[in-house]
């Protein structure tokens, strides 16, 4: 056989790299930890499956099908079998890639194109846009419809995505962004200055889990600076295949955040943590290689930020109940973090942390594919909550908003009783009043 072309049967543009693809061994390491092949018993739905399917691409001896773009679409992208793999292949980063290479193979129908576009080219670049689109669903929420849908059944007649859409929807306030304090002087002796990259979902969806870690980051003697002028993280584009416009908010947070001279850029969402830590790969060729060296180095997870400067603990207030613990996938595979949450849950006084089986595996959100591949992911969470009940804890605590979103739904769908906390909210329950 000649010798493969860079790209082979993928289009030369955003196409995975044949180095990365040939990585893969074949071991078998993925297997065990890979959500949808304990579903399917299936081979091309493996990592080591969609490895091998990339590569014959790459390889010229694969046309771009049909079955390519669907794994990279089924693939949840949890990360598990990076973490798993002796060598590290990042085979969802490869599928990543691969959802571009759908969007070049196999447009979407004009319609549902344009409202693609829309939402990643419009809509999530702009925070004003964004909030204004929820108001609708804030008046859905306070003039009592939502409750007479959910009291007498209508939701059951949705549409799927939209029944699902609609049965996830949390109790909405008014964003956080143009609320929270673009400075909040640091507590007690000052112990550095934190830029806070707020996120869309959490601004929009969770704000008061935001504006506790501005108030913990506040406590613990950090000067906390929220630039408004943030854009989205450019996550959602990556995961559908949209690198052109993750590439565009990545430059433009660059700029933003590298401009504020603060000691480290903290975030309070998984998946943000995951998508600004991987500017470096994704930027490369785009902006100065030492600038977005200086930008990976700043950049924490809450819990990675004040596990690492040490959490003051003197002030802090009893908190007598127990939890369990659910570590998002853009957090403990993505970003390698699983001791730091547990960490600070475990320096709040009363706290006991009782450990679920499997709290590492995927709970079936997955940004769309909770949306795309509903039972799936009905299944997935079911498999989930069944571990988080033999618990017996009284709250369910994890650190990302789809997670948050996801749990909390299936919480409320099989009559559990436990809330669903973000981690800083639970230790903003022991800070003073």
């Amino acid at each position: 056989m000649s010798e493969p072309s860079p790209a082979g049967n993928f289009r030369p543009a955003d196409s995975p790299s044949y180095e990365s693809i040939l990585q893969c061994m074949r071991c078998g390491f993925c297997l065990a930890v890979c959500p949808t092949y304990a579903l399917t018993n299936r081979e091309r739905s493996s990592p080591r499956g969609r490895a091998a399917l990339a590569r014959a691409v790459a390889e010229g001896r694969l046309e771009f099908t049909p079955a390519v773009g669907e794994e990279a679409y089924f693939c949840l992208d949890c990360k598990a079998c990076t973490t798993a793999c002796p060598a590290g292949v990042r085979v969802g980063t490869i599928m990543e890639f691969c959802r571009s290479q759908e969007q070049g193979f196999r447009p979407p129908s004009l319609p549902a194109g344009a409202l693609r576009d829309f939402i990643l080219k419009r809509m999530l670049p702009s925070p004003a846009l964004m909030e204004g689109s929820l108001l609708p669903l804030r008046l859905y929420q306070r003039l009592g419809v939502q409750w007479a849908v959910r009291r007498f059944g209508i939701n059951r007649f949705l549409p799927g995505a939209l029944a699902k859409m609609e049965g996830i929807l949390p109790a909405l306030e008014k964003p956080l962004r143009l609320e929270l304090p673009e400075v909040i002087p640091a507590q007690g002796k000052k112990r550095g200055r934190v830029a806070f990259f707020l996120g869309c979902a959490m601004s929009l969806v969770f704000p008061e889990v935001s504006r506790q870690t501005a108030r913990i980051l506040s406590q613990q003697g950090f000067e906390v600076v929220t630039p408004r002028e943030v854009k989205c993280c450019g996550a959602p584009h990556l995961a559908e295949g949209d690198r052109d416009t993750a590439r565009r908010l990545a430059l433009t947070n660059l700029d933003l955040f590298l401009g504020l001279e603060a000691d480290a850029i903290v975030t309070d969402c998984a998946g943000c943590g995951c998508a600004l830590k991987e500017y470096e790969e994704l930027l490369e060729g785009h902006a100065d290689h030492g600038r977005l060296g200086r930008f990976r180095a700043k950049v924490r997870d809450v819990s990675e930020f004040l596990a690492g400067a040490g959490i003051r603990t003197e002030e802090l207030r009893p908190v007598p109940m127990s939890v369990t613990y659910h570590e998002p996938c853009h957090l403990v595979h993505g970003q390698g973090l699983s001791g730091p949450p547990r960490h600070l849950i475990g320096k709040i006084p009363g706290v006991e942390l009782r450990e679920m089986k499997e709290s590492n595996w995927c709970c079936g959100m997955a940004g769309s594919f909770a949306l795309k591949e509903r039972e799936a992911s009905r299944k997935l969470l079911e498999r989930k909550l069944a571990h988080v009940r033999a618990t017996g804890a009284d709250a369910l605590v994890t650190a990302n908003p789809g997670c948050h979103l996801q749990l909390a739904w299936g919480v409320r769908e099989l009559g559990m009783k436990q809330p669903v906390l973000h981690v800083v909210e639970l230790f903003g329950r022991a800070l003073p009043a």
